[in-house]
């Protein structure tokens, strides 16, 4: 196999000024399926800050999405890089854009994921921040 450069053009970024927040997996129980209330909390206030796409790209368009999650340190915390798990923390911002509308037709168009996460610098505010590239 021989190895390929990758070409990607800028399409948008997207900011959700909000906690990082991993996306947590659906309760299941005897009376039926939910979502933990802290989770679903996050998603109303994410879709009340984000506004929806104008991009509307077609479903077979590769993409390539880089997210960065920008988290508050707690003043006790001894440790260097958030806790949550990055992956998470992706697909929660990834499921929110995609319930939005207007990026991309589903998520399954990104073929090409790079996700970050750090604590916040002094003065700066947390959020999770997106960049949609096509390939």
């Amino acid at each position: 196999m021989k190895p390929e450069a990758v070409v990607a053009g800028h399409l948008a970024t997207i900011v959700i000024p909000l906690e990082p927040l991993p996306a947590s997996r659906p309760r299941v129980t005897k009376w039926g399926t939910y979502i933990a209330k802290p989770y679903k909390q996050w998603i109303d206030a994410a879709i009340k800050v984000i506004p929806q796409g104008n991009l509307w790209l077609d479903k077979n368009l590769p993409l390539l999405v880089v997210t960065t999650a920008v988290c508050t340190k707690a003043r006790t915390s001894k440790l260097f890089f958030p806790r949550m798990d990055v992956d998470n923390t992706a697909k929660a911002a990834l499921d929110i854009i995609t319930k939005i509308g207007g990026y991309w037709a589903d998520d399954n168009q990104i073929v090409h994921l790079v996700t970050t996460k750090r604590f916040a610098t002094p003065g700066e505010a947390a959020y999770t921040s997106l960049s949609i590239y096509s390939l």
